[in-house]
């Protein structure tokens, strides 16, 4: 995985951003089939993405916020492969027939695209109040989130709010 961004506002209470991204991968085995002897994880033999993301963060003295997004495009490749590939745990009697048993290979590419938005404000020194929203598009994986959020804080800040916000983390992203 490779990236570069650049710092087009560099400012202490204003950042605008623009990068590049590349991510290879490479699996020996494709091992994304959920038969026995399989992971169910995705292992193509080939992938390879770019990315082009742009972020503008702000902050003023009781508000914080992010907007961003990026545009993307990916290749990938799997081989042929046998759907049983140890077939030492198929039982004996159906063992000829497994062998003979194979998961096409394929390959594939296309577009995604990333929407971000995030925004903060401070009530009071110890009350914030957060919404934020993340839409992914790709073709099979769409993992969008949208949340509110209520944060108190016992000692109380009147300093800088954080740029960007940092809202609560779904548990599925941990």
């Amino acid at each position: 995985m490779t990236g570069y961004y650049y710092k087009v506002i560099n400012e202490n209470n204003r950042r605008v951003t623009v990068g590049l991204n590349n991510m290879i991968w490479h699996y020996d085995k494709d091992l994304s089939g959920y038969t026995l002897g399989q992971g169910g994880y995705y292992s193509p033999q080939e992938y390879l993405s770019f990315a082009v993301p742009v972020t503008w963060r702000q902050r003023t003295e009781n508000w914080s916020w992010e907007l961003g997004g990026s545009v993307s495009w990916s290749h990938s490749r799997t081989q042929t492969q046998a759907r049983y590939p140890l077939l030492n745990l198929i039982p004996s009697d159906y063992r000829q027939r497994a062998s003979e048993l194979t998961e096409e290979g394929s390959s594939s590419h296309g577009f995604g695209y990333t929407a971000r938005a995030l925004v903060e404000r401070r009530v009071t020194s110890n009350w914030f109040v957060g919404a934020a929203v993340d839409i992914q598009q790709a073709k099979d994986y769409t993992p969008s989130h949208a949340l509110l959020y209520v944060r108190y804080s016992a000692a109380g800040w009147q300093g800088d709010l954080d740029m960007p916000p940092q809202p609560l983390v779904p548990y599925a992203d941990w």
